[in-house]
């Protein structure tokens, strides 16, 4: 229960930040004073049991059509991107093909102008003349080389034509290529659209989602009270909340001690099993070792815990076993951005980032460890790397390189393969 309301603020907090959304909800919650009226008569009742009912059931149609308009929103972003990518290699192609030809023509017309100026040259004496004043051989002679000369003069002409015929092939080319090019705009203006309009979409599943899990639990704690005859105040249900709240995170800080005590310095093995990892994970938010920042991510973790699949909110295994490493290693950690993809965020380095590509879920960035922040150069920040390298796959990203380079403290890396980013906190990734 407790893992569920961290899951409520979090999401809360994810939709203040990314902004206003198109998904309408009920204006107006019964509350339990409305619950103990409605015991007053059974007509009052049943009415408000149907009331419950109908609200519980728009709830859940909501949340179900939010994700089908992401997931329909999804297939037209991708066919967009896909449009922009082929009309990209199309214009690519063409415009190479028309520098091609270009040189080719080019290459035929100088030839042929060439010929042609050795050609008349040569041509300029008066050929009567000369057959009138040779001899019988040399006239001979002459009628060869004039035959010679007919079939130059065929060859040079083909080299015309030659050169005509790829002049006109380039210009073709050439336009098609600038045709192709002028379709850029439109593809690239489309694609956006579609990025913006699926980013929006993700956007309001998750609203949707906050909304059910904000209701959900106490409408139908209302539900069973009223079918049931059990007179409950929202005082003896907020009681019940927190009782259950207060043992989810006792049974977290036992859990939590019984493995650091099981361990001692060392890690130990790190389950494969990514519901296994997000419970452990969603255990260490609830005994206060592992938190989000803003917005928080956290949510996307609790999604895999409760064996929830939500669009584009899935988490490589490597990215949770590298947050439980963490935790295990340090005793605390904290992080502030895992999936983009999941909460719809495109600014900054939009579908290019880390956060967002292969569909999310890659990348983890890490702001405190041990209860010390991270700038990707300080102890704590060269500590966690070095717990984490040997884990990672080869060739797995770790950001900040240009802060431990101005810092002297670039330490020695076995799968990381290291790039620039902002000093503010330490990323990795598993691509």
């Amino acid at each position: 229960m407790f893992a569920a309301t961290l899951l409520v603020m979090a999401l809360t907090a994810v939709s203040t930040v990314l902004g206003p959304t198109t998904v309408a909800f009920a204006d107006d919650y019964p509350s339990w004073d409305d619950v103990q009226a409605a015991r007053s008569s059974e007509s009052a009742k049943q009415a408000e049991v149907d009331t419950i009912n109908r609200i519980i059931a728009d709830l859940q149609a909501k949340a179900v059509a939010a994700q089908a308009l992401v997931e329909q929103r999804s297939a037209e972003d991708a066919a967009a991107q896909a449009a922009l990518a082929a009309g990209q290699s199309k214009a690519d192609t063409l415009a190479a093909s028309a520098a091609t030809w270009k040189t080719k023509a080019d290459t035929s017309s100088r030839q042929a102008a060439l010929i042609a100026a050795t050609f008349a040259k040569s041509g300029n004496q008066n050929i009567t003349s000369l057959l009138l004043g040779s001899s019988s051989s040399e006239a001979s002679d002459l009628l060869s080389q004039l035959s010679s000369m007919g079939k130059l003069s065929e060859t040079i002409t083909g080299i015309y034509d030659q050169a005509k015929q790829d002049a006109n092939t380039a210009a073709s080319v050439s336009a098609q290529a600038e045709v192709a090019k002028n379709a850029l705009a439109g593809l690239a203006a489309a694609a956006q659209t579609a990025l913006e309009e699926a980013a929006a979409a993700q956007r309001d599943l998750i609203a949707a989602l906050t909304e059910q899990s904000a209701h959900q639990e106490e409408l139908n704690a209302q539900l069973a009270s009223l079918e049931s005859n059990v007179a409950t105040t929202e005082a003896q249900y907020q009681a019940g909340v927190e009782a259950r709240a207060a043992a989810a995170r006792a049974a977290a800080a036992a859990a939590a001690a019984a493995r650091a005590a099981g361990a001692g310095v060392s890690v130990g093995p790190v389950s494969s099993d990514q519901q296994a990892l997000a419970q452990e994970l969603m255990d260490y938010v609830a005994s206060g070792q592992f938190r989000g920042s803003y917005p928080d991510h956290i949510f996307e973790i609790e999604f895999i815990a409760a064996g929830k699949s939500v669009p584009n909110c899935g988490i490589d295994t490597v990215i949770l076993q590298a947050m439980v490493t963490a935790v295990r290693a340090f005793g605390s950690a904290a992080v502030s951005d895992i999936s983009r993809r999941c909460t719809g965020q495109i600014e900054g380095a939009g579908t290019a980032s880390a956060h967002y590509r292969n569909g999310g879920g890659h990348a983890v960035d890490f702001i405190s460890a041990g209860g010390v922040g991270l700038n990707g150069s300080n102890g704590a920040s060269i500590a966690l790397i070095k717990t984490l390298d040997p884990i990672m796959p080869y060739g797995s990203g770790l950001g900040q390189r240009n802060c431990r380079s101005s810092a002297g403290s670039e330490p020695s890396l076995k799968n990381f393969s290291d790039f620039a980013d902002t000093c503010t906190h330490l990323h990795v990734d598993d691509f």
